[in-house]
């Protein structure tokens, strides 16, 4: 079996350079932003599931909350253990699988780390194990692409530059999938790599949560919480509640 895109791309040098402008001054800002709105208390437990090199999980613990981080890439993990102290840990875990680190007040999905499978009931799959590890009445947060908006102004090509390498990068929407093609001369090099992440409308995903188990479901446009409109908010987040019984 070949190795998925996700697994190559997200432990390179390239990833982390294309989009080194997701740094940690925007992550703060989001979380301490989305801490607020959502009325987060101090010792509630989180986790936030796929959290790469683990920046919103940093903030997610500054906040208060006893927070565990949890990424396939055992790489991404050695990374962001660095950081550990008395309310943050990390470690490697699969949403494809149970996920056995007990019951959390809050599980948070984010920036688009969802959507890259091939077969949609490995969708299904994921969404039903992060909501198995919230206590009754604990929320999920999944923070999603606004695929239509995506699909109404897809950019066909660009080019980035920057100290380490030229990234051109074209874009399609084949099959329901959003496609991003990624070419990187890199001195005197040349690599492609590939991002394949699944158009899901709203009312997919409210559909995927409601078939997990979760209620009292709301969407909204942005990191603050703003009100969702289809062809103008930059984001779909999702916040659902498990049953308290």
């Amino acid at each position: 079996m070949s190795t998925p895109w996700y697994a190559t791309w997200f432990n390179t040098e390239f990833y982390h350079d294309l989009y080194r402008h997701r740094d940690e001054h925007e992550a703060r800002l989001f979380i301490v932003e989305l801490c607020k709105k959502l009325g987060v208390q101090e010792g509630e437990r989180a986790m936030d599931m796929a959290c790469g090199r683990g920046r919103h999980a940093k903030v997610l613990s500054e906040q208060g909350l006893h927070t565990l981080g949890v990424d396939l890439s055992p790489e991404s993990i050695s990374f962001a253990s660095q950081f550990e102290n008395e309310r943050l840990e990390f470690k490697v875990g699969n949403m494809l699988e149970a996920l056995d680190f007990g019951a959390f007040d809050w599980v948070m999905n984010l920036f688009t780390s969802f959507g890259y499978f091939d077969d949609d009931g490995l969708h299904q799959k994921a969404l039903n194990h992060m909501a198995q590890c919230l206590k009754p009445g604990g929320k999920l947060v999944l923070d999603y692409m606004n695929s239509a908006k995506i699909a109404a102004q897809l950019v066909p090509e660009n080019e980035v530059h920057t100290d380490m390498a030229t990234y051109s990068i074209s874009r399609k929407i084949e099959n329901g999938i959003i496609v991003k093609g990624i070419k990187v001369s890199h001195e005197c090099t040349l690599d492609f790599f590939e991002e394949r992440v699944r158009a899901f409308s709203k009312n997919d995903l409210h559909t995927m949560l409601v078939n997990a188990g979760l209620e009292n479901i709301q969407v909204k446009g942005n990191y603050d919480l703003s009100t969702y409109e289809e062809l103008d908010s930059e984001r779909m987040i999702f916040i659902a509640q498990k049953p308290l019984s």
